[in-house]
């Protein structure tokens, strides 16, 4: 009986000794190490792109649309931004893509000309009413644009993977705080 007591006293006294380690503090959503969907899609030079390429880095992955006149604007300018403040070691370990929750409308040069215009370098992914791009939109729980049913204000996530493609974070709010997001981008490229 003094056995368990004095094991129950020592339990008590470390705990950090006998359980599993504490991830780290994100200021989104913490998805502790979520595996994700690894999709191929097509991008803007119709060729396939698949996520399991960008292996070995820490990505950022968005779900916008072109036709969007407001929170997609808004995500892929705070995308752009937040990009803009890392520094040069650290896009060395960072790739940024974006999946368009318009398939039908955003065909792979719609996509392209609008990343051009908006000043985004990185990849833009879509596909035609495969089962791939809806299991994408199911795996990561994103809305598809619907001309009838689609809601005016709608909250489409940003994730942050970890070199492992494991789900970190995800930011749902449509104007989240980009310094706070920085923040969370560089803890998980901390993380390696």
């Amino acid at each position: 009986m003094q056995i368990r007591v004095l094991l129950a006293c020592l339990l008590l006294l470390f705990p950090g000794c006998f359980g599993d380690e504490e991830g780290p503090d994100f200021n989104g959503k913490n998805l502790n190490k979520m595996d994700v969907y690894k999709f191929t899609l097509s991008d803007t030079n119709q060729s396939d792109f698949s996520l399991t390429e960008l292996e070995g880095q820490v990505v950022v992955l968005a779900f916008v649309y072109t036709r969007c006149d407001d929170v997609c604007l808004l995500i892929a300018n705070n995308l752009k931004f937040a990009k803009s403040q890392l520094t040069e070691e650290e896009l060395e370990k960072v790739s940024f893509v974006s999946v368009t929750i318009d398939w039908r409308h955003d065909s792979p040069e719609i996509l392209g000309d609008w990343a051009d215009e908006m000043g985004l370098d990185w990849p833009h992914l879509t596909d035609w009413n495969s089962d791939e791009i809806k299991t994408t939109y199911e795996e990561y729980d994103v809305v598809p644009y619907d001309d009838e049913t689609y809601q005016d204000i709608h909250l489409q996530p940003v994730y942050i993977l970890d070199t492992n493609l494991d789900g970190r974070v995800v930011w749902s709010e449509y104007d989240w705080p980009i310094d706070l997001f920085v923040e969370d981008l560089r803890t998980v490229i901390d993380l390696e």
